[in-house]
């Protein structure tokens, strides 16, 4: 059911994103004339940012869903694999740039374990275990502080540091759509933001602790000004703020609402057995 729910969910964000790239498609031209022709890096439609707010949101999910799988090997292919797959859905239906792309996902997908266990988010064997939803929470904490649950095999962590080292020595002859002072740092931060606003989402969701929302919301706003500031600042006012602030928040909102509708997803499945059981 989760699998029907999933490419269900895919499907209609394929829509959305063809719809909205369709009604765009001149405001997007009219942007580009005004900026004095801004490079293809950038992306220049609603619905590009939306797409790719979903991918990376889809791409957090899995490597997450991995953590159930307790072969290393298979574990590892099943998050290269996705990878690669989220890759070349961004090149496709986002910006044809497939290196900024691979330095992107890797990094998420890296920096995921430090930031899950850091906020206490479990494996997925442990968060979706068969027992009530009042006490699952409970139980997330306790195996949480077991130092056998690791988000990360040693091996894994060696070889992905290994890849994004190699991508990063490759990068060297990347040119980066706004200056790299501002780049590379703020590329980091977002790797780190998005998987915080994944964890206030998986806990919102699955163990119902609506106050987190508190956090949640304000994590989401203050990142989209942030990233829209940051962009300000390099592009010596060849953007216009309300376009990047627009940009941004559709990323962040398609990569949100993706995290929390593939939670409910499995979270819907979850009651339904322990109630038969």
């Amino acid at each position: 059911m989760t699998l029907v729910i999933v490419t269900g969910w895919l499907v209609i964000n394929l829509l959305l994103f063809l719809a909205t790239y369709s009604l765009t498609e001149n405001s997007g031209t009219q942007i580009a004339t005004e900026a004095n022709r801004v490079p293809a890096q950038l992306p220049t439609t609603q619905g590009q940012s939306w797409m790719a707010g979903v991918l990376l949101g889809l791409i957090t999910f899995i490597s997450w869903l991995a953590t159930s799988i307790r072969t290393p090997v298979v574990r590892f292919s099943a998050r290269i694999m996705a990878a690669l797959g989220c890759i070349l859905l961004l090149t496709v239906c986002c910006t044809p740039d497939p290196l900024r792309h691979a330095i992107n996902v890797t990094g998420i997908i890296l920096l995921q374990p430090i930031t899950f266990v850091t906020l206490a988010i479990p494996c997925w064997t442990i968060a979706w275990g068969s027992v009530p939803r009042a006490s699952r929470l409970n139980e997330e904490t306790k195996a949480s502080q077991q130092p056998n649950l690791a988000q990360f095999h040693v091996g894994e962590l060696i070889t992905m540091t290994t890849l994004i080292a190699l991508l990063l020595a490759t990068s060297r002859q990347y040119t980066p759509p706004v200056a790299s002072l501002i780049y590379w740092p703020v590329l980091i931060c977002v790797w780190c933001l998005l998987q915080a606003i994944a964890c206030l989402t998986i806990r919102v969701v699955m163990f119902g602790q609506i106050r987190l929302l508190v956090f949640l919301v304000p994590a989401i706003l203050l990142t989209a000004f942030g990233l829209a500031k940051a962009e300000g600042l390099v592009s010596e006012g060849s953007w216009r703020a309300n376009a990047d602030l627009k940009l941004y928040s559709f990323l962040l909102t398609g990569f949100t609402i993706s995290i929390a509708v593939l939670c409910a997803s499995g979270g819907g499945k979850t009651e339904q057995n322990t109630n038969e059981a």
